[in-house]
């Protein structure tokens, strides 16, 4: 009994957190954030997002929180990890893993940033992943394609 009490507070408080996120998602950012036309389904977090304008930026003053959605009012938020740039290229940009015809959201680029930010692999592309190095000589193949995006 006090185990599904806590079970249930659990999950009310997680639901508390997404919806106070959206919140804020919902009304607006004073943080720029990248509009690109993506022209591909995509995933992230294991929900498929289809071809379309989106709207991807941070939720919170750490830029941890990313937020993704389009203007269907489809959306997704992941935490993300800081990732310095190796380039010189300072451009916005969305940046997809490749695996055969199904692209996952890897990356959040802005424009003249030194860091930009990283999401994390999900079980299903760390599954391709593992497919793709067991079977060399498949025709599921692995790139990274990356898609400009403006700072709006």
């Amino acid at each position: 009994m006090k185990v599904q009490i806590a079970k249930g507070l659990a999950m009310l408080l997680v639901t508390l957190a997404l919806a106070a996120a959206s919140a804020v998602v919902a009304n607006g950012q004073s943080k720029p954030h990248l509009v690109a036309n993506v022209p591909f389904e995509f995933v992230v977090a294991d929900k498929t997002f289809g071809a379309g304008e989106y709207q991807v930026g941070s939720i919170d003053r750490s830029g941890e929180t990313i937020a993704i959605r389009n203007t269907a009012g489809d959306s997704a938020i992941r935490l993300s990890s800081a990732r310095e740039r190796r380039d010189s290229d300072r451009a916005a940009k969305l940046v997809f893993h490749r695996y055969g015809s199904t692209y996952f959201l890897s990356q959040v680029w802005m424009a003249g940033e030194t860091s930009g930010r990283e999401l994390p692999r999900s079980a299903q592309e760390r599954a391709l992943q593992r497919e793709v190095q067991k079977i060399a000589a498949t025709k599921l193949t692995y790139e990274v394609v990356e898609i400009a995006a403006i700072m709006r």
